[in-house]
């Protein structure tokens, strides 16, 4: 399955920053993945309490541009009413979420979703951005916010995966 941990060869069994168990925790949390070409480079899982605290941590600036740039994308709220009604994973990441470029013409992108337990939650998840629309992404963060988001992957991952993605940078779909 997609959004299993390749490094565990299942399914994510706790949170990247709390430890926390995903299948019993009582909240939602996020699976993110980026690929290069077939290859898996990057993944994580975290809990919404986490991914929250994160997000805060962004300066007011970065949270700002990132609010205007997804309720101002007409691909993501048009995908929303196309998809609405399924359940069908393969549907929701067919091509990147803000640009609508096809996923079979791209070479670098990220996948990301969100479960409860064992189960997927659909709309606005799951999703694909593709490398361009990341690059994109990751021009409105102010330096404060990329510092931080660089200091997180720093203190979570060792080497690869964070080496393999430079000079692209850590892609953040929020």
């Amino acid at each position: 399955m997609l959004f299993h941990c390749f490094e565990q060869d299942g399914p994510f069994q706790q949170c990247l920053t709390c430890d926390g168990k995903l299948l019993e925790i009582s909240d939602p949390y996020t699976i993110t993945k980026v690929f290069r070409s077939t290859e898996c480079v990057f993944e994580y899982a975290m809990c919404l309490p986490c991914r929250q605290k994160m997000a805060a941590e962004f300066s007011q600036e970065s949270q700002e541009r990132l609010n205007h740039f997804y309720k101002r994308n007409q691909a993501l709220q048009s995908r929303s009413q196309k998809l609405n009604q399924s359940h069908v994973v393969e549907e929701w990441i067919q091509e990147c979420a803000t640009c609508q470029k096809p996923l079979t013409e791209l070479a670098h992108y990220s996948v990301a979703c969100m479960g409860f337990g064992d189960s997927l939650v659909f709309d606005p998840f799951p999703m694909m951005i593709c490398s361009t629309c990341e690059q994109d992404v990751q021009e409105r963060l102010s330096k404060t916010t990329r510092d931080q988001w660089d200091k997180f992957i720093q203190d979570h991952f060792e080497g690869p995966p964070a080496d393999a993605l430079k000079p692209d940078g850590i892609p953040l779909i929020v």
